[in-house]
Parts: C-alpha cells; sequence; structure tokens
C-alpha cells in the first residue's frame, strides 16, 4: 500500500512535504524565541502544517483505494469503510479545524503585528507569516468549493432516486426493468443522472400516456415491440413513441429524445433548465 501511495505523490507535493518538513524544523528550533509575541503563532504555524500534511495524506490513501477515474472526496458513497472514514475525517473534521485554526492565526498574528511586531526571531521574516495565511484561505476556498460539489452531488442523486421511486409506484418499470431506484447507491459513475437532470417524476407523469392500440412498432430504447395494450408515450414536439418504462426512465436522466434529440417540453409548453457539472 505505501508502494502505492507514494507511486501518486506529484512533484508539486514533494515540493510541498519538503517546504513544510523545513519550516517546521526552523520553528521547533526557534521555539523559544517565540515567548515575547503577544499571541503562540509558533503553535498555530506548527498545527496548521500539521493539518496541511493530514489533507495530502488522507488524500493519497483514499486515491489508491478509490477508482482510478472518480476523485474519492466527490463520493460519499463509497462502499470501502477506509475510504468512508477519509470522507468523513476530511469533511467533517479536518476541513472545520483548519478553518477555525486559520481564523484564530489570522488574529493572532495581527495582535503581533500591532502590538510585538519585534517579537519574531531573527531571519522569521513577518511576509512568510502573511504569505502562509494567504496560503491557507486558498486552501480552504479551494477544499470548500470541493465540498460544496460533493453536497450538490449527493443532493441531485437523492432526488433522482426520490424520482426513480416515485416512477417506479406504477408498477410499470418494475415489471419491466426491475427496480431501478438503488442503481445509483455504489457511485455517482453509475448513475448518471445525479450530474446531469431530466424532468422531474411530477413532469414525467404529466406528459401524455396512453395504451397502444392496433399493429406492434418498435420501441427504441429496449428494441421490442410496443404491442396492443403497452402503455406508451408520445414526445409532444418530435412525435417519437416509446413504452412508458423506457422513456420514463430515459428522460429522468436526460430531457432529450433518444432518437432526434429535440428537447422535452414539459405539459406547460417550457423547455426544462438542466444543469451541467
Amino acid at each position: 500500500m505505501v508502494a502505492g501511495v507514494l507511486s501518486r505523490i506529484s512533484y508539486n507535493d514533494a515540493v510541498l512535504l519538503v517546504s513544510i518538513t523545513y519550516s517546521g524544523y526552523d520553528v521547533l528550533c526557534r521555539w523559544d524565541e517565540f515567548s515575547s509575541c503577544a499571541k503562540p503563532i509558533q503553535w498555530q504555524l506548527i498545527i496548521s502544517y500539521a493539518l496541511v500534511v493530514a489533507f495530502r495524506v488522507s488524500h493519497f490513501v483514499g486515491q489508491h483505494y478509490a477508482n482510478d477515474e472518480e476523485e474519492f472526496l466527490l463520493n460519499f458513497r463509497h462502499k470501502k469503510v477506509i475510504l468512508q472514514a477519509l470522507v468523513c475525517l476530511t469533511w467533517i473534521v479536518t476541513l472545520p479545524l483548519f478553518i477555525g485554526w486559520t481564523l484564530i492565526g489570522t488574529v493572532w498574528l495581527y495582535e503581533i503585528f500591532s502590538q510585538s511586531s519585534e517579537c519574531l526571531p531573527a531571519g522569521t521574516q513577518p511576509w512568510f507569516l502573511v504569505f502562509w495565511q494567504a496560503l491557507s484561505y486558498l486552501w480552504i476556498v479551494v477544499h470548500v468549493v470541493f465540498c460544496v460539489i460533493a453536497c450538490d452531488y449527493e443532493r441531485r442523486l437523492r432526488s433522482s432516486e426520490h424520482d426513480l421511486r416515485e416512477l417506479e409506484s406504477d408498477g410499470d418499470i418494475l415489471s419491466r426493468w426491475g427496480r431501478m431506484s438503488g442503481i445509483g447507491s455504489a457511485s455517482y459513475g453509475t448513475a448518471p443522472w445525479a450530474k446531469h437532470r431530466g424532468l422531474s417524476a411530477l413532469e414525467i407523469k404529466q406528459l401524455p400516456c396512453e395504451i397502444h392500440g392496433g399493429c406492434a412498432t418498435e420501441c427504441s430504447i429496449c428494441l421490442n415491440d410496443i404491442r396492443e395494450g403497452d402503455s406508451q408515450r408520445s414526445l409532444t414536439r418530435c412525435g417519437h413513441t416509446f413504452h412508458k418504462a423506457c422513456i420514463d426512465l430515459w428522460v429522468v436522466r436526460c430531457a432529450e429524445c433518444p432518437l432526434c434529440k429535440c428537447e422535452v417540453r414539459k405539459v406547460d409548453g417550457t423547455i426544462p433548465l438542466r444543469s451541467f457539472v
């Protein structure tokens, strides 16, 4: 495992690790020289260094156990216990702690500059402390954005699962395709509609539906015939007809006709807004 984790360390991460190690060692060697400062800024530096290292180490380990094509921090539904633990540790413990500690460090740094600016050890430049605080806030912004994206993915997936459960309630999808509402429980990659949404269950149920009569016609989604007595839906803009169960599963993830890519209109005539990530 160690070899796999080390193989993921990039040049930038190696530079970051070396820089933090050197700076931390320098602070420890000059620890007593900070005693005249108004606030223990040396503690702020050491702990913030440790939190940054914890960020990166947890990320290396998480990516080692996760699928290569996914960013493990964006998924709240990992099956592996270690990935669940690392995601919770990052978003619930490490990030809030780093935010709080950085804010405390900013207040301390202000008090030091205003009350005891000459207390810093020789060779410790005030600009470096300001630079580290700015870098910490940039780190926070990046991870907060990632956290918001992860929460938005989870919200969309929960909404999609709710829509699928609503569509399954009439039994048509269950009888033809089985239960689909739990398909995204493993990861977001198995439920693409978590990122690219179509119509809601309520909007789909309002689309025209009828019982097929007359000659059999092919459903281009499942490639089986729509036979007499089958439930079918015809899309209002293009007129293409499909099995009800087939087109319902299609438009819940993508509000386009699978044949001509014409956007599906709601019953009020508007085209649904689709969000892309």
